[in-house]
């Protein structure tokens, strides 16, 4: 569950180190076409992104952090092996 807890207006000047402790190890991930695009955004607005890469398993990738310390990852599947991958909205075991 994410929370209010750094909303503006409710954030402290420096982030409580025992709350956040925790949020490194929680990743959120998004399906993301454009990513060169997410990349020249998420960096001019000050967020510390690494450029899109690709996974060998055939998805591109860009890893950012959130202010909170979430790890945010940005995917698109490329190649013949994953097209149409991105489209799926049924869960599978």
């Amino acid at each position: 569950m994410l929370n209010t807890a750094y909303d503006d207006g409710e954030r402290p000047p420096p982030p409580d180190a025992t709350r956040v402790a925790a949020h490194a190890d929680t990743g959120l991930f998004r399906s993301c076409e454009d990513l060169e695009g997410a990349y020249a955004y998420l960096v001019a607005q000050g967020v510390g992104a690494q450029p899109p890469k690709t996974a060998p398993y055939g998805m591109k990738q860009l890893y950012a952090t959130d202010p909170d310390g979430y790890e945010l990852c940005f995917q698109w599947p490329v190649g013949p092996a994953t097209e149409g991958r991105a489209e799926r909205t049924e869960w599978s075991a």
